[in-house]
């Protein structure tokens, strides 16, 4: 096995279009810990243990390059069955700040939902490299969400709700990579929107009429189009049962979505002055090292979570949108190179890390401005956070790796 994890190649390109807007992500980021940290001893400071961690994401691309890809195609089903093992155990491992995600071996810990966003996607790219048929639409989604829903219910239970959403999201798009048609996808995502359209009843009512059109305009078989509607209208019942049976904080996040100046003290302290912090930035912000919310401390989690809400107040909206650029950018060159690939496993990998990284900076980016509630996911190679930004090291590198084999 270990034999044919490496590949005897010692030379590799450097593909600097998915590699650049990395690097400027990154500077950005240091320049962002360096404001945060201005009254911290540099060696105890994020910005020290950030560079750290870049320089080991640097080390990890490197040493990427000589991992067969093919690797993961082979063993993709033992490494999802091993990552469901380890999520089982967490359930048995003490507590640490409310929640059980990680494995303690001693003085060694770590965090297995992480790593396990890239296996859950090399995981459904080997099932969906290998459908030759696609006709059995309904079996093949059905399996395809199997794969995403079983760890994302352990993880949801450790609780994450930031990495189940991971889980379930990389979905949409690696199906529509292999070719099923936007009003399958529809079909996926339409029982989410009737549970959370179920909350109010005009908004019920609308999203009803919405989905009745979109059924009349696709043309799916009368039986087909039935089921579809009742199933919508069912889940929408559905919608007191999963609010009982969230967890309080969870509760408490949704709510201060709904209304943040209900618990403006409390709950909804973080995303208000998060807000504050944004809109006081205004176009060009208040220059480094000059945010208030930022330096008063009224801004918390700043190093990680809210870390774009410092962008946007020393650097305004130019800053965002240069982060916003940078994103773009990697974003789409990605998805090219992943259609100049012909191997099926190598794309359809690409595209899961793709979405992966887009997720991650969308869900972020709007729970800043809080139209999205607070789920802790960090905005990738931004946000303090070692584990993290070492996944994002991990999925540059076998970006470039797949890159350099089928290119």
């Amino acid at each position: 096995m270990i034999k044919k994890l490496f590949h005897s190649s010692g030379k590799f390109n450097i593909f600097w279009r998915v590699i650049l807007p990395v690097i400027g992500l990154c500077i950005f980021s240091l320049v962002l810990l360096k404001s945060t940290s201005q009254q911290t001893p540099f060696f105890n400071s994020s910005l020290y243990r950030q560079l750290v961690w870049i320089f080991m994401g640097i080390l990890t691309i490197w040493s990427l390059q000589y991992i067969r890809i093919q690797f993961f195609y082979e063993y993709g089903y033992y490494f999802y069955f091993i990552l469901l093992l380890f999520l089982i155990i967490t359930f048995f491992m003490p507590s640490i700040s409310g929640a059980k995600r990680w494995i303690i071996l001693g003085p060694i810990s770590f965090q297995p939902s992480e790593a396990g966003k890239l296996i859950v996607i090399f995981t459904i790219s080997k099932f969906l490299s290998d459908r030759h048929d696609m006709s059995e639409v309904t079996k093949i989604i059905g399996i395809t969400l199997g794969l995403a829903i079983i760890p994302a219910i352990l993880v949801f239970k450790q609780p994450d709700l930031g990495t189940a959403i991971i889980y379930m999201a990389i979905t949409i798009p690696m199906l529509y990579w292999v070719g099923f048609r936007p009003f399958h996808l529809f079909v996926i995502v339409a029982p989410v929107v009737s549970i959370l359209a179920a909350s109010n009843l005009l908004l019920f009512y609308s999203w009803i009429f919405i989905m009745l059109v979109i059924i009349f305009l696709s043309h799916p078989k009368l039986w087909q189009g039935v089921m579809i509607f009742i199933l919508n209208i069912s889940f929408g019942t559905l919608t007191s049962f999963i609010w009982n049976h969230l967890y309080d904080h969870q509760k408490q996040r949704v709510l201060t979505f709904l209304d943040p100046a209900r618990d403006p003290q409390g709950t909804g302290y973080q995303i208000l002055q998060s807000i504050t912090a944004v809109g006081s930035g205004g176009l060009t912000g208040k220059g480094f090292g000059n945010g208030t919310q930022t330096h008063l401390r009224f801004l918390p989690v700043r190093d990680t979570d809210f870390i774009l809400s410092v962008a946007g107040e020393e650097f305004g909206l130019i800053g965002i949108l240069i982060i916003l650029s940078l994103f773009t950018m990697l974003c789409y060159w990605m998805i090219t190179y992943a259609q100049k690939i012909t191997n099926k496993f190598a794309s359809l990998s690409i595209v899961g890390f793709t979405s992966l990284l887009f997720v991650h900076i969308f869900i972020n980016m709007a729970m800043t401005i809080g139209i999205f509630p607070v789920t802790g996911l960090p905005a990738p190679f931004i946000s303090y956070g070692g584990t993290f930004l070492l996944t994002c090291m991990v999925l540059i590198g076998l970006t470039n790796n797949i890159l350099n084999q089928n290119i």
